[in-house]
Parts: structure tokens; C-alpha cells; sequence
């Protein structure tokens, strides 16, 4: 059992994807410091769901940065885009990249830059014969999504959503 314990935790650790920040898409990068500084004046209510159980949070003060970290983490790095097929669209103000390969773990990075507003979709996808983690997050102005399906072979299989809605300081909630 202590065997089992300690196989978990190694694959579990072994799921965590880092992007060196040097090859990042620094065009991204840049909107993702915008939007972060933009987010001074709110707070957050976070809705985290496992297996159908949900828990609120209501969180007044936010290290913005920190809280949406998995979303700068996970940029696709300048060096392999040419991996990807990417449609930019006319305006300039919206970017796709798609993937089949399974050399990234990243599949589809979707964002838009219109009229000032990001939004972003990310799908991403870490596996092994032993496991697979699959991720789909969603940034927008009025808040975030992180949705996980874990399964980890003959130990356990879940699934997690976390929902979070900026509030301005002038909302009030009931």
C-alpha cells in the first residue's frame, strides 16, 4: 500500500508541465500582463466541483498573478509552432493553433484580442500508459474555467471544474 502511495505522488508530480518563459509566445505574454493589471480593482468568487459536490469562495484579496498561472504557464513556445496549423484571423485580433501531433502536450490554443477584451481556450493533454490528465480552461473578462479529468490507471478517476467570476468592489453579494 505504501508502495502505491508513493508511485501517486511520483506521477502526480510527473504531471506538472513547465514552458521556459524565454521561448514563450511573448506576443501572448504581453496581453496576459495587460489583462492581469486590469484585474486590480475586483475579487473573485471561486467554484470548485469534484464529482458533483461544489464548495464557493469568496476571495477579497488576489495575487492575480498566482491565480492565473496555469493559463501563462501553458503557452505554446515559439520554437514549436511550426508544428501547428495556425488561421489567424483577418483583423489580426484572433490566433488558433491546432495540433494532432503527440509530441505537445498542448492540442488547441485558441485567442481572441478584440476590442480590447481577451479571451483565451486552452486544451491540453498529458499522458502516459499509466495515466492521463486532460485539461480545458477558459479566460474571459468576466472570469475563468479549469476543467480536469484525471485517470490514473487502477487507482482512481476524477474530475474537477473550477469556476471563478471577477467581481468589481461595488457588487454586492447576497
Amino acid at each position: 500500500m505504501r508502495f502505491l502511495g508513493i508511485v501517486f505522488i511520483s506521477i502526480v508530480l510527473s504531471g506538472c508541465y513547465n514552458v521556459k518563459s524565454e521561448n514563450s509566445n511573448t506576443e501572448l505574454m504581453k496581453l496576459y500582463n495587460s489583462f492581469i493589471n486590469q484585474l486590480d480593482n475586483y475579487k473573485l468568487i471561486k467554484y470548485i466541483t469534484q464529482d458533483g459536490v461544489t464548495d464557493t469562495i469568496y476571495i477579497d484579496s488576489i495575487n492575480w498573478t498566482q491565480e492565473l498561472k496555469l493559463f501563462t504557464e501553458l503557452n505554446i513556445s515559439k520554437s514549436y509552432l511550426s508544428d501547428y496549423d495556425i488561421k489567424t484571423s483577418k483583423n489580426g485580433c484572433s490566433k488558433h493553433f491546432q495540433t494532432t501531433s503527440n509530441k505537445y502536450p498542448i492540442k488547441r490554443y485558441k485567442y481572441l484580442h478584440c476590442d480590447n477584451n481577451l479571451i483565451v481556450f486552452i486544451d491540453y493533454i498529458k499522458s502516459s500508459p499509466l495515466y492521463r490528465f486532460s485539461y480545458h480552461l477558459e479566460l474571459n473578462n468576466k472570469g475563468y474555467l479549469v476543467e480536469i479529468i484525471s485517470d490514473v490507471t487502477m487507482a482512481y478517476e476524477s474530475n474537477y471544474r473550477i469556476e471563478g467570476k471577477f467581481i468589481t468592489n461595488q457588487v454586492k453579494i447576497d
